[in-house]
């Protein structure tokens, strides 16, 4: 292929120089022929595609709506209305009314009598006589016991403790201090009668070094030792002679009354009661009803249509025009480029100038 282009550079380059030294009228341009076949090249280009998102958004937009407002208007509304009356009426009823009679009856009593008659009664009658028995007893007796016993005696000794004692003792110290002193000194003085100067001692304060002796207390610590009185107890073994309760077993006779019941028959006067019937007579008050008609006065309730008129607030909607802003949702695509850049290689195809006016037609490569 390269050959190819070489050939055809070379018989142009011809072409051109021989027709250089005549002049040659221009022609007009000939048909474009068919390209030679083109050269093919690969480059290594970055491909971006981009996909198609669907986003909503929500946009401001102005509208006119029609609210309805409601309104309490007062009007005159007419009604029947049922209003009570009262008449009053005369009744009769028959009532009846309880009323007592006398009725005389019979009825059979029964009586009790008491009355006197001999009873025979078996009776046990008790007898007592005196029986002699023995018996042991506990006779109480208290002797004397030798005992020994530990007993926890107080005491005292003596021990020795140490103890820390701070004691303050003077330590003389000699320093310097500032002392003021009244000294002379000699100054000029003019007389004022003569003029002559003469020379007068005078007192002035003077300041002097002095040392001075103080004494400082200083503080010492020891061990004082001393001597503590410390209670303690002691055991000791006492001999005690103890009074000990015990008993003793006694054998004692002695007579005991006994009791025994002997069977005896008693006759004796019992008051028996007898029962007998009697019929007797007497008035009972027997209630009863009897039927009266009486006459009393009802007051009835009686209810008349009547029409009434009265002012009611009703509520009434208004449409009113009112200019709102409302955000509506919008459907909108949008370009959003992929993730991932693919790179892949494209074959360049040049054609003629003229039919292409110096542009190059591009074919993607797709690697077959």
């Amino acid at each position: 292929m390269y050959r190819w282009l070489i050939a055809s550079f070379v018989v142009g380059a011809g072409v051109l120089s021989a027709n250089a030294g005549e002049f040659v009228p221009p022609r007009p341009p000939e048909p474009c022929l068919p390209p030679p076949p083109p050269p093919v090249r690969f480059e290594e280009r970055t491909v971006t595609k981009y996909r198609t998102e669907y986003r909503t958004d929500y946009r401001e937009v102005r509208r006119t709506v029609t609210r309805q407002v409601p309104e309490t208007v007062m009007r005159e509304v007419s009604e029947t209305v049922m209003v009570p009356h009262y008449r009053e009426e005369t009744r009769q009823r028959t009532v009846m009314v309880p009323a007592t009679r006398l009725e005389t009856r019979e009825r059979e009593v029964r009586r009790v009598e008491w009355q006197d008659r001999q009873r025979e009664r078996s009776v046990l009658v008790p007898e007592t006589h005196l029986v002699e028995r023995q018996r042991s007893i506990l006779v109480p007796e208290v002797h004397e016991e030798v005992r020994r016993r530990t007993v926890m005696v107080p005491d005292v000794r003596v021990e020795e403790r140490e103890r820390p004692v701070t004691v303050v003792r003077p330590v003389s110290e000699t320093h310097t201090e500032q002392v003021v002193t009244a000294g002379k000194v000699s100054v000029p003085v003019c007389d004022p009668c003569t003029g002559l100067a003469g020379f007068v001692c005078k007192v002035v304060p003077q300041v002097k070094d002095v040392c001075v002796t103080t004494l400082r207390p200083v503080a010492e610590h020891l061990v004082q030792k001393y001597a503590v009185a410390v209670p303690t107890v002691r055991p000791e073994e006492r001999e005690e002679r103890v009074a000990v309760r015990g008993v003793r077993e006694e054998v004692r006779t002695e007579r005991v009354p006994v009791t025994n019941l002997r069977p005896a028959t008693k006759i004796e006067t019992v008051r028996v009661p007898v029962e007998r019937r009697e019929v007797v007579k007497e008035q009972v008050p027997v209630p009863e009803l009897r039927p009266v008609v009486e006459t009393y006065k009802v007051k009835v309730c009686e209810e008349r249509p009547e029409v009434r008129t009265k002012r009611v607030p009703v509520t009434v909607c208004r449409g009113v025009m009112e200019e709102v802003v409302e955000r509506v949702p919008v459907r909108v695509a949008v370009r959003v480029p992929p993730g991932s850049v693919r790179r892949r290689p494209v074959r360049t195809i040049p054609s003629c100038r003229r039919c292409t006016s110096g542009r190059t037609r591009r074919r993607s490569w797709s690697g077959r």
